[in-house]
């Protein structure tokens, strides 16, 4: 809402690129090389221009291309998270530095409006990897006590030009500690915004933020002022929305809440179900018997029937709560869902259970009637354990036995080594990155592929969407061949918006219903937040 940017994910998992921010170019295949361009009259929040300054900062920190090399991270990182590092190391403690961990160097332009950014090798993220997250002239001021904002950015610039290590230290801890902001008395000074909004009041968790006025991009505000309201559970929401006081929320709606549903509805307000970004699913162990063939794997699976299990885990709801999946990779409302179930095939083997086929293939490998299965799930999941009770019915059709192992700490039972399989929730992965390490090795399942970790080695070093997808397709297809795991469902949430309100397309993941905010309307006047 605050920061603008040259390219996001949006709703359907497509990248969305912003030229009125500024444009993203390849400009060269070998040594890779992109070229970061700002769009002119992009500004700051208080007037100053984003810049090449800010480009280069933006660069410095997330590849930590000057900082100090060989430091080990695991072991000068506490318990609280925080970096104890020796006086004279630079180090730019940024959570996920994405495809710019490759970023080797970067030069700019005379104008002071692009970066070229050179990567060792080429990245799928290569449009928005370059998060333009802190004002040079800002950190500037505030570290290195230079009053005039425009000098304060060349003496940024200029510590990064000369990779002066003496500069970059104190800038480097002011990056992660400095800008902290106090919910109490927040200081103004710090709430500069390159966006369509910026904030404005922060009290008590509530969070308000009005229309930008120094913002001259595409994606301007229609709203002029926006409260983010914390509110204790999902009831209070509805019940919020319910009495006028919330105008959009997103809830997990129970039996119970149908009448308020019909109410809010029947007086226009809009409800849109979308996928939370988690996914239910079941991985099979493949480092120990039973499951060490394919052939067994594939019986075990092919035991199961989903649907019916997911409809006796959720009764009635079974259609208004979930979305259904057959794909591994991918979220099931994105373009390439549809690929991936054409190429790998995951319907014909497992969209329904086979119980003759699978008797046939466990007894072709000598595995007894009655083999029995440990199934690791979290105990307090209702979900996880009404799907193992439905599993221990299906499963003994084709001479399989489901043990109920279910455990009060999933992550502490997962540790032990008495499990067969386990059943839980976990993110749909949201980019290549996430996808190699869930599965690098064959992750939670221990079956090693050097054919998929060469996949993922070519996913990560691929520039090219087309190309991209290709490759995941692949891995998926070869993932839907070692029966490694059942997708059983992805969770649903509702987003409710009030009549006048419009323009709400919740996404997956990270600001679920603000992501597009700049987007959203109001029919009638614009009431109080």
């Amino acid at each position: 809402m605050t920061r603008g940017a040259f390219a996001i994910v949006d709703n359907e998992g497509e990248v969305r690129e912003d030229p009125t921010f500024g444009t993203t170019t390849i400009v060269s295949e070998a040594p890779f090389t992109v070229r970061y361009d700002l769009a002119d009259g992009v500004r700051w929040s208080d007037g100053v221009p984003v810049d090449a300054a800010d480009l280069m900062l933006a660069w410095a920190a997330t590849s930590n291309a000057l900082s100090t090399s060989d430091l080990d991270l695991a072991v000068l990182r506490g318990p609280d998270g925080a970096l104890d590092l020796p006086d004279d190391a630079v180090w730019f403690d940024v959570a996920d530095p994405g495809g710019m961990r490759h970023a080797t160097a970067a030069v700019h332009d005379d104008w002071a409006r692009s970066i070229d950014v050179e990567l060792s090798q080429p990245i799928p993220d290569w449009r928005q990897a370059l998060d333009v997250a802190v004002p040079a002239h800002l950190l500037g001021q505030r570290v290195l006590g230079v009053d005039d904002p425009m000098e304060a950015k060349q003496a940024v610039l200029d510590a990064i030009d000369r990779a002066d290590p003496l500069v970059l230290e104190p800038l480097a801890v002011a990056w992660g500690s400095a800008l902290t902001i106090d919910p109490l008395a927040p200081d103004p000074g710090l709430l500069l915004s390159s966006g369509p909004y910026r904030v404005d009041t922060v009290q008590h968790g509530r969070v308000e933020l009005l229309a930008n006025s120094a913002y001259v991009g595409a994606q301007g505000a229609a709203i002029q002022r926006v409260a983010l309201q914390p509110v204790a559970d999902d009831r209070a929401a509805l019940d919020g929305l319910t009495a006028g006081e919330l105008d959009v929320a997103t809830i997990a709606p129970s039996d119970d809440d149908s009448g308020q549903l019909r109410d809010l509805e029947r007086d226009d307000a809009s409800l849109v179900s979308g996928t939370t970004g988690m996914r239910w699913e079941l991985a099979l162990r493949t480092d120990r018997a039973p499951f060490q063939t394919v052939e067994a794997r594939t019986s075990f699976l092919q035991s199961l029937d989903r649907s019916d299990a997911v409809a006796a885990a959720l009764g009635d709801r079974a259609q208004d709560s979930v979305t259904t999946t057959d794909s591994i990779l991918f979220r099931a409302d994105t373009r390439v869902y549809g690929y991936a179930l054409e190429d790998s095939g995951f319907g014909d083997r497992f969209g329904n259970a086979d119980p003759e086929a699978a008797a046939m293939l466990r007894e072709s490998m000598a595995i007894p009637a009655g083999a029995e299965v440990c199934v690791r799930f979290d105990r307090a999941e209702p979900f996880a354990a009404a799907f193992v009770e439905a599993m221990q019915a299906q499963a003994p059709e084709a001479g399989w036995a489901v043990r109920d192992c279910g455990v009060d700490d999933l992550a502490a039972g997962l540790k032990q080594d008495d499990w067969h399989a386990v059943l839980r929730q976990t993110p749909v992965p949201s980019d290549v990155a996430e996808i190699a390490k869930r599965w690098r090795g064959g992750g939670i399942t221990a079956a090693g592929s050097t054919e998929r970790d060469a996949l993922l080695d070519e996913a990560l070093a691929t520039a090219d969407q087309d190309a991209l997808e290709g490759t995941l397709l692949e891995l998926e297809t070869a993932l839907v061949a070692d029966a490694l795991l059942l997708p059983i469902a992805e969770p649903e949430r509702l987003t409710i918006a009030a009549a006048d309100v419009r323009g709400v397309t919740p996404r997956p993941g990270a600001a679920s219903l603000t992501w597009n905010v700049w987007e959203w309307s109001i029919d009638s006047a614009t009431p109080a937040p």
